[in-house]
């Protein structure tokens, strides 16, 4: 018997030596390293455990037991790590460190064995026959011990066979089967050798016994079964880890393979056998939702289910369903989805806005500046005169409000358009000056204009756009400047034959600009050093809005300004040449007009001809026809859309103005209605509103408008559009031009 237990401890400690050397050569995971820790743990036991049969008094058998301790204490805990990593059960890593602790403190008490009672408290070493032992009671640390092995053992053997039972894949079945024997071949000697239930557990400790049939069952299932192979560790822990269920079915759709995320979301795929009735309802969802493109919600997660066919050798094999967990994605969308809904209600609701501002507002100002206007047409008192232009000034700059909140609008959606259009540098720097003259003479300062007489006189590009940036430069000048001067330049730079660079510069010795406020210059409704400039109007948008109008015309604006000494604002923009000859030297009086009343004479007499108007607000009515009385037309008005039909059915009108915004029937509705009961009557249609925001124009014209004018009407203008559209026959000159 001696002999044979001597034996069966040598051809252990090969097969652990076999053991360590696959997990050595196949390391790539912590059950790598749990098999190898648990291999030299248990060589180091059997090894001791040879020694102590060799041992013939108690201090050789002591020192091979301190030795077989070292080994023993730590077997338990690496076998149950490995079969929690092998079954995929996760243990805190506070957890392993605190057993990890437990046993260096209880081996730490076993090497000074003999001075302390915590792991043996009584010791006497005899010979039983030809097998020594040790007599010995147990301390406190001796049954900590011996509890924390049971504990391995049972939790061990409990999850290895749950897993084994719940596995329905063979070859990892097979795996679970041996690894199930092995851990209760070694939990059961440990039991036998603690309870001393056979006669030989009562000689020497039988554990190697169990150790070494668990063992040889490791190494079939290491060997046989490929238990450390790399691509059977991929199939079995990778893709257990990813987040996509996987399940693969064969050509009868029985369930052959499914992973961790799979199981977890249908169970039932563990709990029933292949061919059951739910899983065949598992997959008729699957293939449900991939027909019908729906995801599939379980759990308050969404997964999104595809089909992968698994051919091999040119013949399907089965198909590989895969569930991706795309919650967050669909939360994503949907948010996406209510953010840009609710950004498109909001562009709709400011549209709306600026829409009802700009009518709300202008309809006023249109009935202010033309009843003025025809103040001014018809009195000839220099008082009234000049009370009438103040009003006109004070409109004006009202308006000008608006247009710039208007302009910041259309720039915004993307409505801005570059029109270019031939126009003189000369008569533009006139217009500038003079826009800007009367304001800085009222504040006492001084206007020096630099204009380079070379500057070719006929120039193509977007006249408007351009005078504008530069305007809201000078009126800014003029604003935030108390005493000195503003100053214009504009000269000139040749590109090539065909192009020059005009280049502008404003000036100003005004408050300047800090520093730290340069970032704030260009935003939007924004005014810098807020409680200085608190009396100074304006919208906040003119340095905005010239700065994304220069973008348009592929230019930018440079700053240069020192707090409390003034600012230089400058741009250029490329312009095509229509004429090289030089604009010369401009004197004075091209930049400074006598205020004096303006003369006013129609345009044309037309007593053939008969318009229409339509407005629910009758000033504005009445303003039409004070502007357009001395032309002689025959103008018919009406309040309504429905009262303007009936008008349009009787009359034969040449052009019928209709105000957008009106209750009930609004301006669109009513062209409808005209243009459908027109009969032989072709009339020229033109909206006459107060909407001027971004798109507008086009709008109406896709409408059926002929064209479209925007209030407060312009008298001249007005006579301009009407003699664009009235028959030539019907066009009369003016008396003082007979």
């Amino acid at each position: 018997m001696y002999q044979l237990v001597i034996g069966i401890l040598y051809i252990t400690i090969v097969g652990l030596f076999v053991v360590c050397w696959f997990a050595i050569r196949k390391w790539s995971s912590k059950l790598h390293a749990y098999l190898f820790f648990s291999g030299v743990s248990n060589l180091i036991y059997n090894a001791a455990i040879i020694l102590e049969l060799r041992a013939r008094d108690q201090e050789s058998f002591v020192v091979a037991l301190k030795l077989g301790y070292l080994g023993r204490v730590w077997i338990g805990m690496s076998l149950f790590l490995f079969s929690m990593e092998l079954c995929s059960v996760y243990i805190p890593e506070i957890v392993k460190a605190a057993l990890a602790t437990t046993h260096a403190v209880i081996y730490a008490c076993i090497l000074e064995i003999e001075h302390n009672s915590l792991y043996y408290n009584y010791m006497e070493f005899v010979m039983d026959g030809d097998f020594p032992k040790l007599i010995h009671t147990g301390g406190p640390l001796y049954y900590v011990q011996t509890a924390l092995n049971l504990f391995y053992t049972v939790v061990g053997v409990s999850v290895v066979v749950r897993t084994y039972i719940r596995e329905k894949n063979p070859v990892p079945r097979k795996r679970y089967m041996l690894m199930s024997i092995a851990m209760f071949s070694i939990g059961a000697s440990y039991v036998i050798y603690f309870f001393k239930l056979v006669p030989i557990a009562r000689k020497f400790d039988v554990m190697i016994f169990g150790f070494a049939i668990g063992n040889a069952l490791m190494l079939i299932a290491i060997i046989k079964y490929r238990m450390l192979d790399a691509v059977t560790a991929a199939r079995n822990y990778v893709i257990d880890e990813l987040s996509e269920g996987i399940i693969v079915v064969d050509p009868e759709d029985r369930i052959s393979y499914y992973n961790k995320p799979a199981r977890n979301l249908f169970p039932v795929v563990a709990q029933k056998g292949a061919g059951s009735d739910q899983t065949s309802e598992v997959i008729a969802t699957i293939r449900n939702a991939i027909d019908e493109g729906q995801p599939i919600r379980m759990d308050e997660r969404i997964y999104t289910p595809k089909a992968n066919p698994l051919i091999m050798e040119g013949e399907k094999v089965g198909t590989l369903y895969a569930l991706g967990d795309d919650t967050e994605q669909y939360h994503y969308m949907t948010e996406l989805r209510k953010q840009r809904q609710l950004a498109e209600e909001a562009s709709k609701a400011k549209s709306q806005f600026l829409a009802n501002m700009s009518h709300e507002i202008r309809t006023p100002i249109n009935a202010i500046l033309g009843m003025d206007e025809m103040v001014l047409r018809t009195s000839s008192e220099k008082e009234v005169i000049d009370y009438a232009e103040d009003i006109q000034t004070s409109g004006r700059t009202l308006l000008a409000l608006i247009n710039d909140i208007l302009d910041f609008s259309k720039v915004e959606e993307g409505k801005m358009e570059i029109i270019p259009v031939q126009y003189e540098p000369g008569v533009m720097k006139s217009d500038l000056v003079n826009m800007v003259r009367e304001r800085a003479i009222q504040k006492g300062l001084t206007i020096n204009v630099d204009f380079d007489g070379n500057i070719p006189r006929l120039l193509k590009g977007d006249e408007i756009r351009i005078k504008q940036c530069a305007l809201n430069l000078l009126t800014n000048a003029v604003k935030y400047t108390k005493e000195g001067r503003i100053g214009l330049k504009i000269g000139s730079r040749k590109e090539d034959d065909d192009h020059i660079l005009l280049d502008f510069a404003v000036s100003d010795t005004g408050a300047g600009i800090r520093k730290e406020d340069m970032e704030e210059l260009f935003s939007p409704f924004v005014r810098l050093d807020e409680e200085k400039n608190r009396s100074i109007e304006g919208s906040g948008l003119g340095i905005s809005i010239t700065k994304r109008l220069l973008d348009l015309m592929d230019s930018s604006l440079n700053v240069q300004s020192e707090y409390g000494k003034g600012s230089v604002f400058s741009f250029s923009v490329r312009q095509e040449v229509l004429d090289w000859e030089p604009t010369g030297n401009l004197d004075r009086e091209h930049d400074i007009k006598e205020r004096k009343k303006p003369e006013y004479k129609e345009m044309f007499h037309a007593p053939n001809a008969s318009i229409l108007v339509v407005d629910d607000i009758r000033m504005n009515l009445t303003v039409i026809t004070k502007l357009l009385r001395k032309t002689m037309m025959k103008i018919d008005t009406a309040m309504s859309g429905p009262e303007a039909i009936l008008l349009a059915r009787k009359n034969d009108y040449d052009i019928i103005f209709v105000d957008h915004l009106m209750p009930d029937m609004d301006g669109i509705e009513t062209l409808q209605h005209m243009k459908e009961n027109e009969g032989d009557n072709h009339h020229v249609y033109i909206a006459l509103t107060a909407n001027a925001i971004s798109g507008a124009r086009e709008m109406y014209l896709a409408a059926g408008f002929a064209d479209y004018v925007s209030k407060p009407v312009e008298g001249v203008k007005l006579e301009k559009l009407i003699m664009g559209y009235l028959p030539a026959e019907k066009l009369l000159d003016t008396p003082d031009s007979v």
